[in-house]
């Protein structure tokens, strides 16, 4: 409608003003709605009346009924859902006649509504849509063709995106590549050519001390010259942030202040991993991949309702993926080896296992107490494995 106004449409124009003011609108709409039907009414049982005679009230019922029903209500309502467009630039002139003609009585039953809110919620405005429907409705104009897949995504991540924390995407602290600030040029060109990465972050003594971050192309620079220099010559400026920071808010001072990398700190200020901006806007578009990067699937179905997942993926991306619903799904973990050690409540071996709900979990490997990937099956109910067992009989 709006593309319709913007090309000079003066309907459109028209639809979009009188929408605009959505109480005023709907009060006007109501108000005309009441009196027609109640004025029909009364028209069909005098007439009635006068042609039936003391049955002539039952009679304009039921006629009445009938045809506020198809004509009034089904008919109307199904064809607006239809035609929306249309009919709303085709009903624009008429409407915004009328809610000038009812001004007077529209804004006593806007002010009523009003003062019951009040009464009601308090002062506060509360959104006309949460967050929760806007995400039905995405999933349902998707369902009729209306959004593709991948537009669809990008909206539900969008609507997603101020929930997620900076240590539920960071890379965890065992998996990183650093360099100590005392280390040589020439051993850190050896981390820098082993670990095909733009950025490594330096720390001073340990890890828990990070000092900033070494741009490879800085080194390069430097080598390349033939310059005499030090680490701590080279690093550039990294952001702290604590792990319940949001992604959203990660992003903002990415931007503000020039940087593409974070590292994440626990409650004590030690190191919990790293975060860079490709990890922020991949949360938005999905995996971003780039001439260095090795493909690592966390998710790979090795057989019928068997599944092989890595132990760093995420539990609710793999409980999406399996078809499972979390809404009742709590775990102090992040990811599916973190779930598993939860489960199991202690630091297993491989092969072993636990059930949740219609899944068997196999631990597959572990290494330096760590769960490096898990196989889950799909367990059929007692009633359908009986049909199939059967079925094979």
């Amino acid at each position: 409608m709006k593309n319709y106004a913007d090309a000079g449409n003066r309907k459109a124009r028209r639809a979009l003003y009188v929408a605009d003011d959505f109480d005023r609108l709907l009060s006007t709409i109501l108000v005309g709605n009441n009196v027609v039907n109640m004025a029909s009414a009364s028209i069909a049982t005098v007439v009635a009346t006068a042609m039936f005679g003391a049955s002539g009230a039952a009679v304009a019922t039921v006629v009445m009924t009938v045809l506020v029903l198809i004509f009034g209500e089904i008919l109307p309502k199904t064809l607006a859902k239809e035609n929306s467009e249309n009919i709303a630039m085709a009903a624009g002139g008429l409407l915004s006649f009328l809610i000038k003609l009812l001004s007077p009585i529209v804004f006593f039953f806007v002010k009523i509504k009003e003062l019951a809110l009040r009464l009601v919620k308090g002062p506060a405005a509360q959104p006309s849509v949460t967050e929760e429907e806007l995400k039905y409705i995405v999933e349902s104009i998707e369902q009729e063709g209306v959004l593709e897949e991948q537009e669809s995504d990008l909206v539900q991540s969008a609507l997603d995106f101020d929930e997620i924390t900076a240590q539920e995407i960071l890379t965890p602290r065992v998996d990183l590549v650093t360099l100590d600030v005392e280390d040589s040029i020439d051993e850190a060109l050896k981390v820098v050519l082993d670990a095909h990465y733009s950025r490594i972050p330096v720390y001073r003594g340990t890890v828990d001390s990070i000092i900033g971050v070494l741009q490879v192309r800085d080194l390069l620079k430097a080598v390349v010259t033939g310059r005499q220099t030090q680490l701590d010559h080279l690093i550039s400026d990294c952001v702290f942030v604590h792990k319940t920071m949001k992604i959203s808010a990660l992003l903002a001072e990415f931007k503000a202040k020039k940087l593409h990398l974070a590292v994440v700190t626990d409650d004590y200020g030690g190191t919990m991993g790293i975060v860079t901006m490709e990890d922020v806007l991949e949360q938005l578009v999905g995996d971003i991949w780039d001439e260095s990067d090795e493909v690592h699937h966390d998710f790979v179905q090795t057989g019928p309702d068997t599944y092989l997942v890595s132990g760093d993926m995420n539990v609710f991306s793999m409980l999406e993926e399996l078809e499972e619903d979390d809404r009742d799904f709590d775990s102090d973990y992040n990811t599916a080896g973190g779930w598993a050690l939860e489960m199991l409540g202690h630091i297993p071996s491989a092969g072993e296992q636990y059930a949740f709900r219609d899944l068997r979990v196999t631990v597959v490997a572990v290494e330096e107490q760590r769960i490096l990937s898990l196989r889950v099956e799909k367990l059929l109910p007692p009633d359908e494995a009986d049909t199939g067992r059967d079925a094979e009989k």
